[in-house]
């Protein structure tokens, strides 16, 4: 610290202690704790030596030698440093609570939808204690001890002070600085405690939960386990979370579906529309490894994934259409529609907003696939081998049209539409068209986000659909 800063920490520091300080300077002080460790060091250093002084009343200028009482014992000069760090530790975090109570700020929130929140929402607001219940976006909290959490929704957190807080359901990415180690994130059944460092974590409501450390150092306390663990940048730990989201159980009643999916749907104006459950319908998706995979096909998730730091994780989604319906047909328009689901795995603020190219397979003798045996090594338009894996070998396939995913979003739809769908539909001689979805955008650190989308299997959300606008030939066309 300067001189001059060190002379106004020194007279703020005194006039805390007398309980003078006005709104401006309280601002000023704490801005100068939360964002200084030398700061907070000198007044500590300075509440020490007024503690010093103010029990050490042997002293006066007037007082000679003989005069002046025996000097207090070695362990009142502790009790003395004792108190003044309490006062410091105390003032400190009544500082970073707030004179209002709160103990953190909300300081981005993108394309968020809140639910059962008990805290402000909106963007810049302080928060006390409390609820934030995130069902779309991301959001990033800054706790008054420096701190930063990015929501990924869904998540659902409870604040509790500058230094804690509750992961009930949900990932979060946490940043944690030095002045703020021993921050820590409780789950169900963990506790999660930082030493300076950056790390995600994902709970669930039955317990089960994963830890990953991104930098430094963290501590992981199992609360069905005696003992903690030390986990270090690259490691990580799975209590079933993994598991849980690759194949979710669920045990809720079916309800009726209104998608009808596997009958052909009238919209009106000429326009029909087919998901892949009808007729000779499939989705499925394959994975970068050297494993068959037949049960991709009954998930009630498609998930794709690009990512140049592991290519082994890459994931390409393929659907097929059975077209019988429009056989003989003119087509018109073509539409297709997916439902954007959460894959639960991986870091959304470490994919940037995505773009997904949607091909057409033009080689006809590839539209005989089985989404229980499609594999990374028998996928149509496919080379395992080739320097691009994540996409298509490009003299087998058309390219369709792209569409984004803003980053944080994980659910609603997005459909394509255009000219190159509507002509690779007629094309078609087979009566099948099958489709393969990539992302082309790749993460910017490690553990970045699966996207997902919904199967047929899925049984909430509706299937890939394609809707199609036809019409009768001419006679003439027809003999």
């Amino acid at each position: 610290m300067k001189p001059a800063e060190q002379f106004r920490m020194l007279e703020l520091s005194e006039r805390h202690a007398d309980q003078k300080l006005n709104a401006e300077e309280i601002s000023e002080l704490e801005a100068g704790l939360r964002d200084s460790a030398e700061g907070r060091a000198f007044f500590a250093k300075a509440l020490l030596q007024r503690a010093e002084l103010t029990f050490d009343d042997s002293w006066h200028p007037a007082t000679t030698m003989e005069a002046r009482p025996t000097a207090k014992p070695v362990w009142w000069r502790h009790v003395i440093t004792a108190a003044a760090a309490a006062c410091v530790t105390f003032g400190f975090v009544w500082l970073q609570n707030g004179r209002d109570g709160t103990v953190a700020t909300l300081i981005r929130a993108q394309q968020c939808q809140w639910a059962g929140s008990s805290l402000p929402t909106v963007e810049g607001a302080r928060l006390r204690p409390g609820m934030l219940d995130l069902i779309e976006g991301l959001a990033v909290l800054r706790f008054d001890s420096g701190a930063e959490l990015v929501l990924e929704a869904p998540a659902t957190v409870e604040v509790l002070d500058a230094m804690n807080c509750k992961l009930r359901r949900g990932t979060l990415v946490a940043e944690v600085p030095p002045e703020a180690k021993g921050f820590s994130i409780d789950t169900k059944e963990a506790k999660v405690i930082d030493w300076g460092t950056k790390f995600g974590v994902s709970a669930d409501e039955d317990g089960k939960y994963m830890v990953r450390v991104l930098e430094g150092i963290v501590e992981v306390a199992d609360k069905g386990i005696s003992g903690s663990k030390k986990l270090v940048k690259g490691e990580g730990l799975d209590r079933g979370w993994i598991k849980n989201q690759l194949q979710p159980a669920d045990n809720s009643p079916p309800e009726p579906s209104r998608w009808q999916p596997a009958t052909v749907m009238d919209s009106g104006d000429g326009w029909q529309a087919i998901t892949t459950a009808f007729g000779r319908g499939r989705d499925s998706y394959i994975q970068a490894n050297s494993k068959q995979t037949p049960e991709f096909g009954s998930h009630p998730f498609m998930r794709v994934k690009w990512t140049t730091g592991k290519p082994e994780l890459n994931r390409k989604v393929y659907l097929a259409f059975d077209l019988s319906q429009f056989a003989g047909r003119q087509i018109e328009d073509a539409e297709l529609v997916l439902s954007i689901e959460p894959s639960d795995l991986g870091f959304a603020s470490f994919v940037p907003d995505s773009t997904f190219a949607v091909y057409g397979v033009i080689d006809e003798t590839q539209d005989t696939w089985e989404e229980n045996g499609l594999s990374w090594q028998n996928a149509p338009a496919h080379d395992a081998a080739q320097a691009g894996r994540n996409q298509p070998v490009a003299t087998k396939v058309k390219l369709l049209g792209r569409f984004e995913i803003a980053q944080g979003i994980n659910r609603g739809t997005r459909k394509l539409r255009g000219k190159a769908l509507v002509e690779f539909l007629t094309a078609d001689t087979n009566q099948v068209a099958t489709l393969i979805i990539c992302r082309e955008t790749d993460e910017t650190a490690d553990s970045g986000l699966v996207h997902a989308f919904a199967t047929k299997e899925n049984g909430a959300r509706p299937p890939p659909m394609l809707r199609v606008r036809s019409k009768q030939p001419p006679a003439h066309h027809r003999q």
